[in-house]
């Protein structure tokens, strides 16, 4: 089983991904956040094995969340995949700096391919 925590501040995206999930015998959705700072807080005890991260929250932004993440102690053996609506930005490049898995593009994804891409990851 993967576990899977998702920071996600648009609650339809969240439904959506949430429902297509659940669809999914081998995913189990642990937790989801809609800020970075309850994610920070929540996410080193859940120890998800993928957390889909959305690069732009409010407050703290996701690369900042992703930064911060991979600081705390003891480490997290997760992967991290930014969640984005714009392709070639400076938020996911910067995201793949801070130690991002990779990237997927909410408007051109389908819950499939979010599926795999979570599968895949660890």
């Amino acid at each position: 089983m993967t576990t899977v925590s998702l920071v996600e501040d648009d609650s339809s995206f969240c439904d959506l991904l949430k429902h297509a999930l659940s669809k999914v015998k081998s995913i189990e959705l642990v937790s989801i956040h809609d800020n970075a700072e309850d994610a920070l807080r929540e996410i080193p005890q859940l120890k998800p094995d993928v957390v889909l991260m959305d690069n732009k929250l409010p407050g703290m932004n996701g690369v900042e969340c992703l930064r911060r993440l991979k600081k705390v102690s003891p480490p997290l053996l997760c992967h991290v995949l930014m969640l984005t609506e714009y392709e070639g930005s400076d938020l996911v490049f910067e995201a793949l700096k801070a130690g991002a898995s990779g990237y997927l593009l909410k408007g051109r994804i389908s819950a499939r391919e979010i599926s795999v891409a979570i599968l895949i990851s660890p």
